[in-house]
């Protein structure tokens, strides 16, 4: 790979089903922008959510540790006694001091106390929503100021794409890290009219069309700029979809760590460097701090994740487990084609543990703990030697 470091553009929806994107899948829902980023770059096919929910797997995403280490095990709404912290230190944090600007737009959802602002770890630049949809005034804020009490997520997309488009075409002479992380799809499904009945998929697939719509909008300023061949792209989701979303016929759905519940899409684009295809070896959200941060010569402490830069330029790298953690519990984990449960949910353990083989039976369907228990064994070793280090941190 090059050692011209590049701009990054990191893009997040949130409760996106994996097969919601035309090219991964969906008959309903039209992602022609989403399809073409998928054939332009690389696709991984079986990518990971850091966490069953929201806040833990944003947390994953931009510090490459798992929420639960973090004190962060669930969602956080309005007034939580708790949040991303002082301590923590996120990828935007490391590019910074590697000479990257930076913004955070759209959903934050990682704490309101002053010390959970995106402004003090490492974000130039705050322009969203300090929560979610299921949050209601949900105010709008520019830097630590409210700028409007009630924000219409219905122009939400649109919104967050055209302040982003902004600080893109602001920053063509220097290095920039743009995170922006949508309301979208989340309930209440509730998009622009220029869109409403316009997809098959009803108004969640109206939703998912208006941002496919607008990541293109994005996609074409990187081009207007001159800087399509300079950024690295990623488009990915928070964690699986819950109440409406295609989760690829596959078990589970938000907040399960079944697939159906954990499975996100996975796309990069970065024109020469990253190779065109699919990767099918499992990896996890957690690992983008690592390989951004390897990517882009900063410097990262100690994390969960893994550097993919070698798979981004089509090399062949097996990655250690993924652990997948509901709350503060780690409940299973996928190592090659193998995926253990040790518990359901929170801390029933009935029918457990289970052994899958996910590249045969994808859906989770036939428990093969019977059949191969060396292999059951062996994980569920790594598990709960990684599960007391966690709950030790």
């Amino acid at each position: 790979m090059s050692r011209t470091p590049p701009n990054v553009v990191l893009i997040v929806a949130d409760d996106l089903g994996p097969g919601d994107l035309s090219v991964l899948g969906s008959a309903a829902v039209r992602t022609p922008h989403l399809d073409t980023l998928a054939r332009q770059g690389r696709r991984f096919a079986a990518a990971y959510a850091a966490a069953a929910t929201d806040t833990p797997s944003r947390a994953g995403l931009l510090t490459g540790r798992y929420g639960a280490r973090l004190g962060l095990p669930h969602s956080l709404g309005r007034g939580a006694q708790a949040g991303l912290g002082q301590d923590a230190v996120t990828i935007a944090t490391a590019l910074k001091a590697a000479g990257y600007a930076t913004a955070c737009v759209g959903q934050w959802r990682l704490g309101d106390r002053p010390q959970d602002h995106p402004l003090r770890h490492g974000f130039d630049r705050f322009h969203g929503t300090p929560y979610g949809t299921d949050v209601s005034p949900l105010p709008l804020v520019e830097g630590e100021e409210v700028v409007q009490e009630g924000f219409d997520v219905s122009g939400g997309i649109a919104h967050f794409t055209a302040k982003a488009r902004e600080f893109v075409a602001e920053r063509r002479e220097e290095p920039f890290f743009l995170y922006l992380s949508y309301l979208d799809p989340h309930v209440p499904y509730r998009t622009d009219p220029a869109f409403a009945g316009r997809s098959a998929g009803g108004a969640y697939g109206d939703v998912v069309e208006c941002l496919d719509h607008h990541v293109g909008d994005l996609l074409r300023e990187l081009d207007r700029s001159g800087l399509r061949s300079s950024t690295l792209v990623i488009f990915t989701g928070d964690n699986g979809p819950r109440y409406e979303g295609a989760n690829q016929r596959r078990r589970g759905r938000k907040p399960e760590v079944y697939d159906g519940g954990v499975r996100v899409p996975f796309l990069v684009r970065w024109p020469g460097q990253v190779r065109p295809g699919v990767d099918h070896e499992p990896m996890s959200l957690v690992d983008v701090p690592p390989t951004l941060a390897a990517l882009c010569s900063a410097s990262m402490p100690a994390v969960d994740g893994f550097d993919l830069s070698a798979r981004l330029a089509g090399h062949a790298a097996e990655r250690a487990p993924v652990y997948l953690f509901f709350g503060p519990r780690l409940n299973a984990a996928r190592h090659g084609r193998w995926k253990l449960h040790v518990r359901f949910s929170t801390d029933r353990t009935a029918y457990m543990p289970q052994l899958f083989d996910v590249a045969a039976d994808p859906a989770e369907t036939c428990n093969l703990i019977s059949r191969h228990p060396d292999v059951a064994e062996r994980m569920r070793t790594d598990l709960e030697e990684f599960a007391r280090m966690v709950e030790g941190s």
